[in-house]
């Protein structure tokens, strides 16, 4: 029981990384594309965690970790892989097509759980989306034949035909072999935390030696539960699988001792099941063993933890479209204020092993670079967050709700030009991570970051609640906002349920503001003219939590019942980085 005890401790301990107060060499005053053929990293400073990489002749597709939040599954795209623009997703609505009410307005409970890390791949004329929901959720499929959609999801099968739900699995990547043979590696969170290999039919939609009631065990039998490839590996997850010059790469983050920290890994063989000292092949159920690194470690190590201490752990290996230059894509693994952004490396091939970085101690394993060559040169500078005018009909991309919203709650077609959004009860009075139709972006940490908001508040109701919000993932929040009372509307402060109520607002219109300097503090500012702002509140420290980063959204509701309603003629985003 104690070791149980400890176990469990130990897993939220390593999937949380604690709160980094580390900083990395990132400028905050320069990042990105800098304009001159050269980028900085961090290239996304924002919460884009789980990062996979797809690459279709010039174009890159990028899908990202999404949780509780809808819809599921961003998708950006770009031609050299330092600038982005968000194109959409890959679930639009994540109760009705992953079959789980938690993702729901009537539920919202998937705070820190929902879906994690997928993988993107483009097989016989569509892409493939391999996702999981986390914890007791399933393993899913989406297919389509524009990466834009319509995606088609569907809960993956077992060997005997059942649906592969009420299971705690994640991470999962797939395999077409040239042989006819497919697989999927995935992990088991918590005992068996190790990767694990599965033959998967080559429609890609069951498992063929996998039995649904049997992975819902935590032990080491691994029987029609796949197979082990790493035994000797410590716990890990963010598996990747490719094929490169006959061998077959497994990429994983593994957790060293004694901090049980990330770092990113890759062992390979001539045999997808490794082979055994007596040069056979292994085969499902008794895996052989794989080459290790030349490094002297258990699995060859990709890329070293930067000068801070910071590490760079769970990604992607991707290649040019002339097959002549190699990067590693990956995100920040700890948990930062802007949650775990995204860095570039250009990876070199040593004996047929995959260095990222620069190897300035001559070790053999790179180390992390800062200021690199644009792999493509001449595209426009770009990135995935950004204003809205409300002039289209529907939501532009780069917006999410947390928890799939209540369809007859919002409109960008009552009212021309503006997003309504109708106020309801949450589901426990004045509770923030309990009222829906919250909408939001990711906060994206500059030099300064600022959001501002025009909002009609004429439309108002006793008990309703409206304004700017700052979240994570279910653990912190901040709001400005307006509250219409008995005696009228007034301006009201909110950090994490301490409160501060200021003077009445007697307009129709009110401007929000948010300032958020480069240590990650945010100021709140209110204006009833548009030209004059007042500050109002205190300092507040934007955090993280339940695996997310902060966001800044637009929240709604009213406590008495549906009542009231607010538009927001504009959501104005600006990062002050000096490059943009």
């Amino acid at each position: 029981m104690i070791r149980k005890a400890f176990l469990v401790a130990l897993f939220f301990l390593v999937c949380i990384g604690f709160f980094s107060s580390v900083v990395a060499q990132h400028d905050p005053k320069h990042w990105g594309d800098l304009g001159n053929g050269r980028y900085r990293n961090l290239i996304l400073p924002a919460d884009y965690s789980d990062p996979e990489v797809l690459r279709m002749g010039k174009d890159y597709y990028l899908i990202s970790s999404t949780f509780q939040f809808s819809p599921g599954i961003v998708i950006l795209h770009s031609r050299d892989l330092v600038n982005w623009k968000t194109i959409g997703s890959v679930v639009k609505n994540l109760p009705e097509e992953l079959k789980d009410e938690r993702f729901n307005w009537t539920v919202m409970d998937h705070y820190s759980k929902g879906v994690y890390a997928a993988s993107l791949r483009y097989h016989e004329g569509k892409f493939w989306c391999y996702f999981t929901s986390y914890n007791k959720g399933g393993i899913y499929v989406a297919t389509a034949k524009k990466i834009t959609g319509p995606w088609h999801v569907q809960l993956m099968k077992d060997k005997n035909g059942k649906e592969l739900t009420g299971i705690n699995w994640d991470d999962n990547c797939p395999l077409w072999d040239d042989d006819g043979k497919a697989y999927m590696v995935t992990s088991n969170p918590g005992e068996n935390w190790y990767p694990i290999l599965f033959r998967m039919s080559w429609d890609g939609t069951q498992l063929l030696d996998g039995d649904v009631e049997k992975m819902k065990i935590k032990t080491l039998d691994q029987t029609d539960r796949g197979t082990f490839i790493l035994p000797k590996s410590t716990w890990g997850e963010g598996n990747k699988v490719f094929k490169k010059d006959g061998y077959y790469y497994f990429y994983h983050n593994q957790c060293y001792p004694p901090n049980y920290d990330r770092r990113a890994t890759i062992v390979r063989s001539k045999n997808i099941y490794g082979t055994h000292p007596d040069g056979t092949p292994g085969t499902p159920g008794y895996a052989g063993l794989y080459d290790m690194s030349p490094q002297g470690n258990q699995a060859y190590l990709l890329l070293h933890p930067d000068s801070t201490g910071a590490r760079f752990d769970q990604g992607t290996i991707i290649d040019s479209p002339d097959g002549k230059k190699w990067y590693f894509f990956t995100h920040q693994g700890e948990g930062y204020q802007y949650g775990r952004p995204n860095a570039l490396f250009p990876v070199k091939w040593v004996d047929g092993w995959p260095m990222a970085g620069v190897d300035h101690d001559n070790d053999g394993i790179g180390e992390a670079q800062w200021e690199i060559e644009k792999p493509v040169q001449g595209q426009k500078r770009d990135f995935p967050q950004g204003s809205d005018e409300f002039n289209c009909k529907q939501l532009e991309p780069q917006w999410a709700w947390n928890y799939q919203p209540r369809a007859d709650k919002w409109s960008l077609t009552e009212r021309k030009g503006y997003l309504r959004l109708y106020a309801f009860k949450p589901l426990k009075e004045g509770t923030f991570f309990k009222a829906g139709n919250t909408i939001c972006q990711r906060y994206v940490w500059s030099d300064t970051t600022q959001a501002d908001i025009k909002m009609d508040i004429s439309g108002m109701a006793v008990g309703q609640e409206a304004g700017l919000s700052h979240f994570n993932g279910g653990s912190n929040y901040c709001t400005l906002s307006v509250k219409m009372t008995n005696n009228g509307k007034l301006i009201r402060y909110n950090d994490n349920g301490k409160i501060m109520e200021g003077e009445l607002i007697h307009s129709t219109t009110v401007w929000l503001r948010s300032v958020v300097d480069a240590k990650c503090q945010n100021s709140y500012f209110y204006s009833v003219d548009g030209k004059t702002f007042k500050p109002f509140g205190e300092l507040y420290k934007l955090c993280w939590g339940g695996f997310r980063g902060d966001n800044i959204g637009v929240f709604n509701y009213n406590d008495l019942g549906e009542a009231g309603y607010v538009d927001i003629d504009w959501f104005h985003y600006r990062f002050f980085n000096i490059n943009m």
